[in-house]
């Protein structure tokens, strides 16, 4: 992996389990400080992607998010936030303004004793999102976090998301299947396809804001036709 010019660059990447080869030779180059959206089909992948590229950052300098929210239950949203942080950050007052200054962004202050029991499906994402925010990570990396939200409940966490990143500045890579989530969230995508027995990087993209229903409509018929 090379890290420059705002590009963070993978290059040559195998990965083969048994018989079956993922990536043969596969090149690929993210946008540092931006929404890097990693969208295909099931078995596309993705997810081995994701955790390729988690293999080349740093440990202290990345956080998750996943589909389920992954909460300590008997906890409430301050602890659940505090238990990532203390070993991190050993000042107590420095872990208690980035707890509240995390839970402010993501709307989630009037919760912040609540447990996950006591909170909506979103809110359980959005107090995943205010973790991950909290530990203060130069990069963020998602996976298909929004599966099974409404479409209100999905508006909601993809503004925050942006808003989280406008403000932090911090590098996002969001995989995900849904073409509505990677046009209206993605700074950038990219599709891939293992139609040829091994995956490949088959189209990229950047997203202009003004041209959201042109991007859905290609990116919908790029991915039926791959």
């Amino acid at each position: 992996m090379t890290n420059n010019d705002n590009i963070f660059r993978l290059e040559n990447i195998n990965l083969s389990y048994n018989d079956l080869v993922i990536f043969k030779n596969f090149n690929i180059d993210f946008h540092l400080n931006k929404i890097n959206i990693i969208l295909g089909a099931s078995g596309s992948g993705k997810t081995s992607l994701l955790n390729i590229i988690s293999s080349k950052i740093n440990k202290d300098d990345k956080a998750f998010v996943y589909q389920e929210p992954r909460l300590l239950e008997f906890y409430n949203a301050y602890k659940n936030i505090e238990y990532v942080l203390k070993d991190k950050i050993k000042n107590k007052d420095d872990i208690d303004k980035k707890i509240k200054n995390s839970l402010e962004i993501t709307g989630l202050i009037k919760n912040i004793y609540s447990k996950p029991n006591q909170l909506s499906g979103g809110m359980k994402q959005r107090l995943s999102l205010a973790r991950a925010l909290a530990y203060d990570s130069s990069f963020i990396l998602m996976d298909e976090p929004l599966q099974g939200q409404d479409i209100k409940r999905k508006k909601e966490l993809i503004d925050i998301i942006k808003d989280i990143q406008l403000k932090t500045n911090k590098t996002f890579f969001y995989v995900t299947h849904d073409v509505y989530e990677a046009v209206m969230l993605g700074d950038y995508v990219y599709i891939l396809s293992n139609k040829n027995n091994c995956t490949q990087l088959i189209f990229e993209t950047y997203i202009e804001n003004n041209n959201i229903e042109n991007h859905q409509a290609k990116l919908t018929n790029i991915l039926i036709n791959n």
